[in-house]
């Protein structure tokens, strides 16, 4: 066992360094998880701490349904997290979250940003590449395979 210099933290007395025990890949999964509850969710940073690669976690969760379900499942309760602490800023009178929470709640009521439509029917749009000249549209008009009805007044 080492034992710290109490000058310098990062120092040890002794040369001996312990080997560290050899983690297993369940082991591993099982500490991403935990940092992936602890930074919200945040995938670099959890792999980071645990030290792996990002495309190591995404492999994980490719071939292994059980860890999927378990790092959908942190997702999950993050958002339960999150939406937790914005309603109670809500209750607090926040007015800037108070307002964030009604353009995502209440979109439907016209506090989003975005205008959302919905139309039924067919919608056909025709679009011109090229711009035609006086005479091309006159001879368009004129023409009895495709003819182009005049504007009206």
């Amino acid at each position: 066992m080492n034992k710290q210099n109490p000058e310098n933290p990062t120092q040890s007395d002794t040369i001996a360094l312990e080997k560290p025990k050899r983690v297993t890949k369940n082991q591993k999964k099982k500490l991403m998880l935990e940092s992936l509850g602890s930074q919200l969710g945040i995938v670099s940073i959890a792999c980071k701490q645990v030290g792996i690669h990002r495309d190591t976690h995404y492999q994980w969760m490719k071939e292994d349904s059980k860890y999927k379900k378990d790092v959908e499942d942190v997702v999950y309760y993050t958002k339960d997290f999150l939406e937790n602490a914005l309603l109670k800023l809500v209750k607090e009178g926040n007015p800037m979250i108070t307002w964030n929470a009604n353009k995502t709640r209440n979109r439907d009521r016209g506090y989003g940003e975005h205008l959302d439509l919905n139309h039924s029917g067919d919608q056909s749009i025709t679009f011109i590449e090229e711009v035609l000249t006086d005479e091309q549209i006159k001879k368009m008009k004129n023409d009895k395979k495709n003819p182009i009805k005049p504007e009206a007044k």
